[in-house]
């Protein structure tokens, strides 16, 4: 049986089409397909263009799909889930599954295999989501950076530039953070860079790539980094104890994934996010999963058609 995955973002979207072991018979990377952010038209002919890759790959394969997960960003909203849902369906063969979700479960289940669990995404954004026992899933965050995404790539960012103009005032402590930035954006002083701030294109993604310099300067000793990152840290560790409360009993060993490029420095992160999980009288059970996200979007076509996932699925997958 073949079923296909999709992790469909805001940059990029990946296919893969696997067998229920998790053998990947083809795979293809196309561009955005959040619809919230590129027209309709745009959504469709980025679809289009994945399955023509895929077919191109294994024709036969593609034709004998038994369902396609797709687990997107920007599919909050029921309506635009239920578009998205029927694109696919007039793309693919008329005998074809779809089932049509939420990102945020590509990467929990690239880490649980379809079990329960909590997956907390700190990325440009940051969102933390959970399905429990009952099937019942729930999230802390991910309302956008104008409301707040605790632990984000932006929320360090944002907090970067807030010490540092806090230090040029007289207002907050001297740190490293303010030689960094010139640095990054190439000034001499520090009212210089205001403009690339407010005034440059994506402007959320700028932010966030300056998170990066707060994990310099940590590395240095810098006190004024190091508190950035245990605030973050903490508010990581707040939402997970939040939803994990919420959402499971405390006698529950409850398996946290941790994805997104902020925990390609986890050592800076992990102890405060446990040391406060542990503040709620909750076990903190973290792990960064070996697979990427759309695996997690094969693991969850399977087992919508009953399919169990076998220990060695991650080995496969990544062969």
């Amino acid at each position: 049986m073949y079923v296909l995955g999709i992790d469909g973002g805001g940059t990029k979207t990946k296919g893969v089409i696997a067998k229920s072991n998790g053998e990947i018979i083809a795979e293809a990377t196309v561009g955005p397909t959040n619809p919230n952010s590129i027209e309709k038209l745009d959504l469709k002919k980025e679809l289009e263009n994945l399955f023509t890759l895929l077919k191109q790959q294994c024709n036969s394969c593609f034709s004998q799909l038994k369902h396609v997960f797709a687990g997107m960003s920007g599919v909050g909203h029921p309506a635009t889930k239920e578009t998205v849902q029927k694109m696919l369906i007039d793309l693919l063969p008329d005998h074809v599954h779809v089932t049509v979700n939420t990102d945020a479960i590509n990467a929990l289940y690239s880490g649980t295999l379809g079990k329960p669990g909590i997956v907390q995404i700190a990325g440009t954004g940051s969102i933390t989501f959970s399905i429990n026992h009952d099937g019942l899933s729930d999230r802390v965050g991910g309302w956008g950076y104008l409301i707040g995404e605790m632990g984000s790539g932006f929320a360090l960012g944002r907090d970067a530039l807030e010490a540092a103009f806090l230090a040029h005032d007289g207002l907050g402590k001297p740190t490293t953070i303010c030689s960094l930035l010139l640095e990054y954006f190439q000034a001499t002083a520090l009212p210089d860079i205001i403009y690339s701030v407010y005034q440059g294109k994506n402007q959320k993604q700028r932010v966030a790539s300056l998170s990066k310099l707060v994990m310099r300067a940590a590395d240095t000793g810098d006190p004024v980094a190091q508190e950035i990152i245990r605030k973050n840290a903490v508010d990581i560790g707040k939402s997970i104890a939040c939803l994990q409360t919420k959402q499971f009993s405390k006698k529950d060993k409850v398996q946290v994934v941790l994805t997104g490029g902020i925990y390609n420095r986890l050592d800076l992160f992990q102890a405060i996010i446990e040391e406060e999980i542990c503040q709620h009288q909750l076990e903190p059970m973290l792990t960064v999963p070996k697979m990427e996200p759309v695996g997690g979007a094969v693991v969850a076509a399977l087992r919508e058609e009953g399919i169990m996932i076998h220990s060695s699925f991650v080995e496969v997958f990544m062969r």
